[in-house]
C-alpha cells in the first residue's frame, strides 16, 4: 500500500476510535478505492458522528476499555446503503432508513454491502437506562408506528449543514432528551412483538410435547433459550401460569379422547396417561373440579 493511502486508513480508524471508540476497520480491496469520512459534532452534550466509507467490516470486541464504555449507548440510523451487524447471537439486516440501538460494551460486527452512510447518536447510556430501556430491549427498532416513524424523521433530517444553521446552545439537550422520550414507546411496541412470538413458539413446544409426563417449565425455557422469570412473565398477562396452561392443555386432550368412540374400550387411565398425567388419583381430582363431574360420567354422558 503506497504511504498516503495507509496513511488515509490511519487516519480514517483514528477519527473512528475518536468518536465511536475502539473499532477495527478491513479494506479487503485495492487500497486506492477505499473511502472513509467522519464528521462529528456536539449537541448539547451528545455527540453525532456522520459517517461515509465502503470499508470491509467494522468490529469492536467486548469489553474494551475505552471513552465510550459505560457512558453511551449507540442509536444509529442506516442512512444510505445496506449492512449486516452480528450483535448477541443476532443477525440484523439493515437498509436505507433502518434504526438499530446497540449497546458498545457488546461486540458489535459490522458487515456494509459496499458504501454506506449512517448516522450514530451516542445516547447518555445513564438516561437510557433511567426510562427503563434495558439492552434486553436492543437492537432493530420498530418504527411502523408513531413515535418509530418520528424517531426517524428526526434523524433522517439530521445533517452537518442543519446542525450548522439550526443548532443553538439555547437547544441545550432537547434534541437527545426527544429522542429518548420516542424509543421508549418504540422498544415497548417492539417487546410486545417479541413476547408475542415467544408466547406462540412456547405453546407450540408444550403441544408437541403434552404426552411427556416431565414436561417441565424449565425444560421449555431452556428450548426457547429464556431465564425461568421470562417464561412466567410470558403467561402473565392471561392470569394464567406456565403449570396450569399445559394442564388445561391436557385435560382438553383427554376430552377430546373420550368423546371419539373409537376409544370406548380404552380405559381413562390409559388416556390420561397417554397425555402426560402420571398420577390416575391426581388427574381424576383435576378433571371434575375444572369439568364439573369425573371423567368416568362425563364419557358416560357422551
Amino acid at each position: 500500500m503506497p504511504h498516503d493511502q495507509n496513511n488515509e486508513m490511519m487516519q480514517w480508524t483514528e477519527s473512528i476510535q475518536n468518536v465511536c471508540g475502539d473499532f477495527e476497520t478491513a479494506f479487503d480491496k485495492q487500497s486506492n478505492l477505499f473511502i472513509g469520512e467522519v464528521k462529528s459534532f456536539l449537541l448539547g452534550e451528545t455527540e453525532i458522528a456522520f459517517i461515509r466509507s465502503n470499508a470491509t467490516y467494522l468490529i469492536r470486541k467486548k469489553g474494551i476499555p475505552d471513552r465510550v464504555k459505560d457512558r453511551f449507548c449507540f442509536l444509529i440510523l442506516q442512512y444510505t446503503g445496506k449492512m449486516r451487524i452480528a450483535y448477541q447471537g443476532q443477525d440484523i439486516h439493515l437498509n436505507e432508513g433502518d434504526i438499530v440501538l446497540l449497546d458498545p460494551d457488546e461486540t458489535i460486527e459490522m458487515h456494509p454491502q459496499g458504501l454506506f452512510s449512517h448516522i450514530s447518536v451516542h445516547l447518555s447510556r445513564e438516561k437510557v437506562f433511567n426510562q427503563g430501556i434495558t439492552t434486553e430491549y436492543f437492537g432493530k427498532l420498530m418504527t411502523a408506528n408513531m413515535s418509530g416513524h418520528l424517531l426517524k424523521c428526526m434523524l433522517q433530517n439530521l445533517s452537518p449543514e442543519n446542525i450548522e444553521l439550526w443548532y443553538a446552545e439555547e437547544d441545550g439537550n432537547a434534541f437527545e432528551d426527544a429522542l429518548i422520550a420516542l424509543i421508549k414507546p418504540t422498544i415497548n411496541y417492539k417487546n410486545i412483538e417479541n413476547i408475542d412470538h415467544q408466547k406462540r413458539k412456547a405453546e407450540r413446544y408444550i403441544l408437541e410435547n403434552l404426552s411427556q409426563t416431565n414436561l417441565t417449565a424449565q425444560m421449555i425455557a431452556d428450548h426457547l433459550g429464556i431465564s425461568l422469570r421470562h417464561l412466567y412473565r410470558l403467561f402473565e398477562n392471561e392470569q394464567q401460569s406456565v403449570h396450569k396452561y399445559i394442564q388445561m392443555r391436557r385435560l382438553e386432550k383427554v376430552q377430546y379422547e373420550l368423546k371419539d368412540n373409537k376409544n370406548k374400550d380404552v380405559s381413562i387411565t390409559d388416556i390420561a396417561l397417554k397425555w402426560g398425567f402420571g398420577d390416575s388419583a391426581h388427574f381424576s381430582k383435576l378433571f371434575r373440579k375444572t369439568v364439573g363431574i369425573s371423567p368416568k360420567a362425563f364419557r358416560a354422558q357422551v
